[in-house]
């Protein structure tokens, strides 16, 4: 299909595609959308066509595929118009399937980017007349603001036909490639935005949850889930806000804070705020998603009240949301490199979400708990929990999923009922508990007893440092211990054991060894003399070649990470389907923005049978 247009992704477009694009396939209907909206007596389905016509041209976002394989990066590309394909379905019992069915089908279907437009319809008729039409959206194209858009556009145009009379929109002031092209422009502001996040992220914690992770269980459910919907919570979060003085939001999230930070037993607690980024201007009429995480971490060392929390988690979120318009990929790029520099994955994948849902209600006049089928779909995004707040006209709604390797089924439901009390604790003006007194609200059991130590900002599990070091062949034994702010491993080897060897090994490994982190020294190998050794995987030329290829490198370090070598994260599918045309299988996006060096990441290649 020939292009009207074509720019780089949009910021927020970044971070969807991503998800997009990292999770399995069958998974990916987690980032689908559902709108169902009623259709007014008289129209026919050639009117609804013509309406449908008309949105697609007006808005070029939802005639835009997006091209993975381009160079030298992904590119959206605007189709010209044409008719948006819409599917019939009958609520009468005619032989042919349902509209619940259809609307089904539609919503699992997983969206082909690079050939389909990120709009799916459905007009669900009775009488061969159109009474309802049903919207699979994906998130690369809308966001809450744009389906309002959507929405009001769409309502105007059937009023116009119902009344026979010429449609009167505004003019659409920015499409996305307009936004992309702004975005792409280098500004002092951009540049000062990055800058903030380089010195921002070496301070933040690795893993939040270093005291309460464990190897995702063989068997089981893999992650957890459940809802608490209170018609209180809306009266106590707004009087806690009011005397207070900050948003609702804040007040959700510094108990979000405090559960947290009680279950993981650590001071400071992090996590991806989900943020919009349209502000009065043109970005009000964009067609496209503008929301993406920004990293905000809360100390809550020193045992603070929960008044002192709020202010806390509002100064936070403040600084964050002041240099959270950026690239979302270039922001994970130097989260990737601090944590190769680290020698750990910095596991900054906790999600928060505040929806507001004005204008309907909660559905309960008392407070209702109710465990949700296991997300499988979330779990395989490689988000640790997620929060989504939904505030109603008459109460509250939260949400809370988490992967089983942090918490099981008691665990979620002990951090929403937590979650409830310490908020309804503090209703009253002066109620004031302190982090250690809100623990018990939650009762959640102790963490298991490590040997921990603390590293910077990271509390480091020696014992499983331990077993990382002595799982390499050529060691008989391994010490781990902390001297002057440094890890230290002192290994007695067999044979002629490299310490660049035995670096990359753990650089390796740590990432599947939950609380470990590669060593800063190792005592007791013999000096260094030339490469690291070991036997080279049988794609790692391959690998290095591809990577040099895809991201415009002269030449590849193969002993660093993906983002360390100059890898770009944005280019990572592209680097993942070169690979499987040169017949390699085997890794994924998680894995290239991980600290694993690309001599590790090349053992997990596997033939994939295409060259």
């Amino acid at each position: 299909m020939p292009e009207v247009r074509s720019a780089d992704l949009c910021w927020g477009q970044r971070y969807h595609w991503l998800r997009y694009q990292q999770v399995p396939a069958g998974t990916r209907y987690d980032a689908h959308i559902v709108v169902n909206t009623p259709l007014p007596d008289g129209l026919s389905l050639a009117g609804l066509k013509s309406a449908l016509g008309y949105l697609v041209r007006r808005h070029e976002g939802l005639r835009t595929v997006f091209d993975a394989d381009a160079a030298p990066g992904p590119r959206q590309r605007v189709e010209p118009p044409r008719p948006l394909p819409l599917r019939v379905a009958s609520t009468e019992q005619d032989g042919t399937p349902a509209p619940a069915a259809v609307v089904s089908e539609m919503s699992v279907t997983e969206f082909d980017l690079a050939r389909e437009w990120p709009i799916r319809a459905c007009a669900v008729t009775t009488g061969g007349v159109p009474r309802r039409l049903a919207l699979v959206l994906n998130h690369l194209a809308f966001d809450d603001w744009s389906i309002q858009l959507f929405q009001r556009d769409f309502e105007a145009l059937l009023g116009a036909l119902a009344e026979r009379r010429r449609v009167e929109l505004p003019a659409v002031a920015y499409q996305p490639a307009d936004l992309a092209a702004a975005e792409a422009l280098p500004t002092p502001e951009r540049t000062a935005v990055l800058r903030y996040w380089q010195d921002t992220v070496p301070a933040l914690p690795a893993d939040t949850f270093a005291r309460r992770r464990t190897p995702a269980p063989p068997e089981g459910p893999a992650a957890y889930g459940a809802t608490l919907t209170s018609p209180t919570l809306l009266g106590a979060v707004r009087e806690i806000a009011g005397w207070l003085r900050v948003w609702p939001s804040v007040v959700h999230l510094a108990a979000y804070a405090v559960a947290m930070a009680t279950y993981a037993g650590e001071p400071a607690v992090t996590f991806r705020w989900l943020t919009s980024h349209r502000e009065d201007g043109p970005r009000m009429s964009v067609m496209t998603c503008m929301f993406s995480p920004v990293l905000v971490s809360v100390d809550l060392g020193g045992d603070p009240g929960f008044a002192e929390v709020v202010a806390r988690v509002a100064r936070a979120v403040d600084t964050a949301q002041e240099h959270a318009y950026a690239p979302y990929d270039e922001v994970m790029e130097i989260v990737a490199r601090d944590g190769f520099r680290r020698g750990t994955p910095l596991r900054a994948s906790s999600e928060v979400n505040f929806l507001s849902h004005g204008g309907t209600s909660c559905g309960t006049r008392k407070e209702r708990f109710l465990r949700i089928p296991e997300p499988t779909a979330w779990a395989r995004s490689g988000t640790d929990t997620y929060l989504r707040v939904g505030e109603w006209d008459d109460g509250v709604t939260v949400a809370f999923n988490a992967t089983a390797a942090l918490m099981d089924a008691d665990g979620v439901e002990r951090v929403l009922r937590g979650y409830a009390r310490l908020l309804e604790a503090h209703r009253e003006p002066g109620a004031d508990l302190r982090l250690g007194e809100a623990a018990g609200l939650f009762g959640f059991a102790p963490p298991a007893a490590l040997r921990l130590a603390r590293l910077g900002p990271d509390t480091v599990d020696l014992d499983a440092t331990e077993r990382v070091v002595r799982a390499h062949p050529a060691v008989r034994s391994a010490v781990v211990s902390v001297a002057g702010g440094r890890l230290l491993a002192t290994v007695e080897a067999h044979g002629a054991l490299s310490e660049g060897e035995l670096r990359l090994h753990c650089l390796d490994a740590v990432p599947g060894a939950p609380g470990a982190r590669c060593p800063d020294e190792f005592v007791g190998l013999p000096p260094e003399c030339g490469s690291p050794g070991g036997t080279v995987p049988p794609g790692a030329a391959d690998l290095a070649a591809v990577v040099a290829e895809v991201n415009g490198l002269a030449s590849v370090d193969s002993d660093v990470s993906y983002v360390a070598a100059g890898g770009r994260l944005l280019r990572g599918p592209r680097v993942l389907s070169v690979l499987r045309s040169r017949g390699w299988q085997g890794l994924d996006l998680t894995d290239l923005s991980g600290p694993r060096p690309l001599s590790g990441l090349a053992r997990t290649l596997t033939p994939s049978g295409e060259r």
